[in-house]
């Protein structure tokens, strides 16, 4: 080969290299100036299109043995998280059994309960369940909601889940007080054993409930900052005895720990010295349990001082206990001798609550999900969680909304700034559609040149705080980007905005929300 020749290949070999470095290691925070070839194979979308592809799922069930689960496999084409959550269950509720498995509730036929039987929410999902499933035995309903959950953390979205009937929990004792808690999936454990474990939590028949010590995992739900819902998360929960009210203070307790081990959680009250005295339980006429809380007069204050309103305190700890504590239908909470007929925010439509009776249905719109987005702080971007419908919480379009409206007060207070241009809106998302690995965004014009006008030295935060909140939520390896239907190569000098872009950690310090 002549040199000419040898010179043309090591060109051809360099261009080769420069092409394939669209990621950038951990340790190097500078991006390349060049990060994918020109052409791109994609077409622009013109309007979003469903992101989740449909395939195969594994299911549950009993075994006819009755000593492990059985999985099969099924074939869905769900639309969203919360989507495929709830065909899971309905298809494990539908199966008809064979020679190795049996048919889920029996010959009782099982059904979902309300309007939004399942909910999605941290990597937590709730499974309401009809009244049907009362009439399994207790050693049976255990064992069709460890089929429940061990399918539904299939999802990796997913790892741990609630079973409730008609909104409230199932005691697995005679007396219906012992709690079941917060599961997770249990995939080729033995299943007598399991209800073994269960069993020794009992408090023996006549002896005393307060006296029996429980530790268990439990979700608790707390209130997110300025009023905008309430999140969960699921922690293992140590309780003195086993009476309602034992149970309703160690999760009290525990929601205060919780809200405080949160970014800027840390003025929070604790619950627990908001109270007159111990919760109060009692009897409902049409059915189920009620349990009262009598906060002191200053309680409003005092948790607005923490940063958290007072309808989304209720809310969160109505969640909580009737999540846990079995029977419990209601909540009511007392400011002083005053039930709180009425919860107001800024951010949901007000909730009446008659007799001070607060339900888990009327305060179900608090529960969000959660997005993780990527702002900037010191010239790097960093993770800060957004609350987000919880529908919507692997919706592309909604994180990128989130991210539009940057930080809050408290982030800002921590000198974390917006990475996109101020003036960009929804209406500059033209469309979104994921084509395998691939997640095709196109924007507007007026984006692109909101991204001119700030220049170089924003350029990069600007892409790569799309590129990572998008590939951080949706499961999705890289991003191209189209501007009115096409790409462009140059914006502001600094990007190659033609062709893919790759989830960039190296750009990133850790965890900030």
């Amino acid at each position: 080969m002549g040199r000419k020749g040898i010179c043309l290949l090591l060109a051809l070999c360099c261009l080769t290299v420069l092409s394939g470095c669209s990621g950038r290691r951990e340790e190097d925070r500078q991006p390349a100036p060049t990060l994918s070839p020109a052409e791109t194979r994609h077409i622009a979308p013109e309007q979003d299109e469903v992101i989740s592809e449909g395939g195969e799922y594994r299911l549950y069930f009993p075994g006819r043995d009755d000593l492990g689960l059985v999985s099969r496999s099924t074939q869905l084409d769900p639309a969203n998280l919360s989507d495929t959550a709830e065909m899971l269950v309905r298809s494990l509720i539908a199966y008809p059994g064979d020679e190795e498995t049996r048919k889920l509730g029996g010959n009782r036929a099982l059904d979902l309960y309300g309007e939004h039987p399942i909910e999605v929410s941290g990597g937590i999902c709730t499974v309401n369940l009809a009244t049907s499933a009362l009439q399994l035995s207790l050693r049976d309903y255990y064992k069709n909601c460890l089929a429940l959950a061990t399918t539904l953390c299939e999802l990796k979205e997913i790892n741990s889940v609630n079973v409730l009937v008609a909104d409230q929990s199932v005691g697995l004792d005679i007396t219906g007080n012992l709690p079941m808690g917060t599961l997770t999936a249990h995939p080729g454990e033995n299943l007598p054993v399991l209800w073994e474990q269960m069993e020794a939590k009992r408090t023996p028949l006549g002896e005393d409930l307060s006296k029996t010590p429980l530790s268990t995992m439990a979700t608790l739900y707390y209130p997110l900052p300025d009023g905008r819902g309430i999140a969960c998360a699921a922690r293992l929960v140590s309780f003195d005895g086993q009476t309602p009210q034992q149970l309703a203070m160690g999760l009290i307790n525990a929601v205060s720990s919780v809200r405080k081990s949160t970014t800027g959680g840390q003025g929070f009250p604790e619950l627990s010295e908001l109270l007159l005295h111990d919760p109060v339980t009692s009897e409902l006429e049409e059915g189920g349990r009620l349990i009262t809380l009598s906060l002191s007069e200053d309680a409003e204050d005092r948790l607005t001082a923490g940063g958290a309103d007072l309808a989304c305190t209720v809310a969160a700890l109505t969640y909580t206990l009737t999540t846990f504590i079995p029977g419990i239908a209601a909540v009511c909470i007392r400011i002083g001798d005053k039930p709180i007929a009425e919860l107001r925010t800024d951010h949901f439509d007000t909730v009446t609550a008659l007799g001070g009776l607060v339900r888990r249905n009327m305060v179900s719109s608090f529960l969000m999900g959660n997005a993780t987005v990527y702002f900037a702080r010191n010239g790097i971007l960093c993770e800060c969680e957004r609350p987000v419908d919880r529908q919507l919480a692997d919706n592309p379009r909604a994180q990128l909304c989130a991210l539009m409206d940057g930080p809050d007060g408290r982030e800002q207070a921590e000198d974390i700034v917006a990475t996109l241009p101020g003036n960009v809106q929804e209406d500059d998302i033209l469309g979104i559609r994921a084509e395998g690995d691939t997640l095709l965004v196109n924007l507007s014009e007026g984006f692109r040149s909101e991204i001119q006008e700030m220049g170089k030295e924003a350029e990069t935060l600007i892409c790569y705080s799309m590129v990572n909140t998008l590939c951080r939520n949706t499961g999705m390896k890289r991003v191209c980007f189209f501007f009115e239907g096409d790409q462009v190569e140059m914006i502001a000098g600094t990007i190659y905005w033609a062709g893919e872009f790759l989830y960039n950690v190296g750009l990133a310090e850790k965890g900030l929300g």
